[in-house]
């Protein structure tokens, strides 16, 4: 059975590398950098697929390990961080005439990616506390208050068909290489360290979430270069 598991993963990889070698190679071949009017930056299209792929990766990996995080959380801390979020994301969403830059797109992203890193640091540092669950559960609300925002973003400045095409059909292949990746180490802990109960599996796995956290800050700066005007 373990055979054909890997044999499985194997076989997927392949694919992958394959799909990913020509998929980049066509929607960057004739202009690797996006740049808008008036703005900083240019978007680099291979890396930010790249830093799509591994952000989705993170995701998979992750999954279902917030049921496990949010245990400490009150049940009406849901509803009513909800309410404050909602009602922000309003507040952003007003503002698109102005924010809607290639800029604030490279800003917002950093900082919710950032946002990211500090709560899986301090889960590491103080585990399964209110105050840390608390704080995952508004980091996680803040990256969904700029969701909205940084989704249009995208569709906006990455608007070629090819490209954007490229974006999901890799987000899909790091969301399930990330879920494959969990699985095993999830198994892999229990067989052989004999660590069976979810608390510390979700625990332990933070510590590779942490080193993917930081490659995706890496190739957010990557994907954004200043533009020489």
């Amino acid at each position: 059975m373990n055979l054909i598991i890997l044999f499985l993963i194997l076989l997927f990889f392949l694919s992958f590398y394959i799909d990913y070698a020509h998929l980049l190679k066509k929607n960057t071949s004739s202009e690797d950098n996006i740049a808008s009017k008036d703005s900083r930056y240019l978007i680099n299209t291979k890396i930010f697929i790249t830093y799509k792929f591994i952000n989705t990766m993170f995701m998979g990996i992750a999954i279902g390990s917030y049921v496990t995080q949010y245990k400490p959380i009150k049940i009406d801390d849901y509803p009513i961080m909800g309410i404050i979020f909602a009602i922000l994301t309003i507040g952003i969403a007003s503002l698109y005439k102005r924010i809607m830059k290639i800029d604030y797109f490279f800003k917002f992203l950093l900082i919710v990616e950032s946002i990211m890193l500090i709560w899986i640091i301090f889960f590491l540092i103080y585990p399964y506390s209110y105050q840390v669950a608390l704080l995952i559960y508004i980091a996680r609300s803040i990256t969904f208050l700029f969701g909205d925002f940084l989704g249009r973003a995208e569709t906006i400045f990455l608007n070629k068909t090819e490209i954007l095409s490229s974006i999901d059909i890799f987000k899909q292949l790091g969301n399930i290489s990330g879920m494959i990746f969990s699985v095993l180490f999830y198994k892999w802990i229990e067989q052989i360290y004999l660590i069976s109960d979810n608390e510390s599996k979700v625990y332990y796995i933070h510590f590779l979430l942490v080193i993917l956290q930081v490659i995706i800050i890496f190739l957010v700066f990557k994907s954004f270069q200043r533009n020489k005007l």
